[in-house]
């Protein structure tokens, strides 16, 4: 059974802090699972949607191509057993040729816009995540804030914070979009009164 050293090196820091704040009865710990916290969350969820949504059409881009090649190769078979023409057998094989490497540049070009799209949509999230937790660990005195799915073995449920996290989150996620409501009906009643005035 291999170990993980940062693991065990966390475990003695834990250990190392925590007896003496034990003695004075002062150490406040929490763990939160972020990746939880991130799924279940309104915006979370929104932004996974929109990527997938993304990832299928790019799916669908590359399965039209590949019923493209086949249809290609099924003909260039076909017109092999019919016909000794070898013009036309190489303008199918270009033509496959072609598909394929358009195929490549796809699978390239998706795999780019994909990595991009996700960073613009989950690093976001992930910082606010971050934040989030730094602003509950200093408003509520936490002396020590672990990521349950990186180093813990055992946990009293009454240590688990991410149910408040993910409302928080979310209550920060409604906010704005109240805000992005408030300012898009002011903007509107303005072009309103504008048109009214002329």
């Amino acid at each position: 059974m291999r170990v993980n050293i940062c693991a065990v090196v966390l475990a003695f820091l834990v250990i190392f802090i925590s007896i003496p704040a034990f003695a004075q009865g002062s150490l406040k710990l929490a763990v939160v699972d972020t990746d939880k916290a991130f799924k279940e969350s309104i915006r979370g969820k929104k932004a996974l949607e929109e990527l997938e949504r993304e990832l299928e059409i790019w799916q669908e881009k590359g399965e039209q191509l590949d019923r493209d090649i086949t249809a290609l190769e099924e003909q260039l078979a076909t017109q092999r057993g019919f016909l000794d023409d070898e013009e036309a057998e190489q303008k199918l094989r270009d033509e496959i040729n072609r598909k394929k490497l358009e195929g490549q540049t796809l699978v390239q070009q998706g795999n780019a816009i994909l990595g991009e799209k996700r960073q613009q949509l989950l690093d976001p999230i992930s910082d606010e995540i971050k934040n989030i937790i730094k602003k509950l660990a200093i408003n509520e005195n936490y002396d020590l804030i672990l990521e349950k799915q990186l180093f813990v073995l055992y946990l009293n449920p009454e240590l688990d914070i991410t149910s408040k996290i993910i409302a928080m989150l979310d209550q920060s996620y409604l906010e704005r979009a109240s805000e992005k409501t408030k300012e898009a009906e002011k903007a509107a009643t303005e072009k309103t009164e504008e048109k009214n005035t002329e």
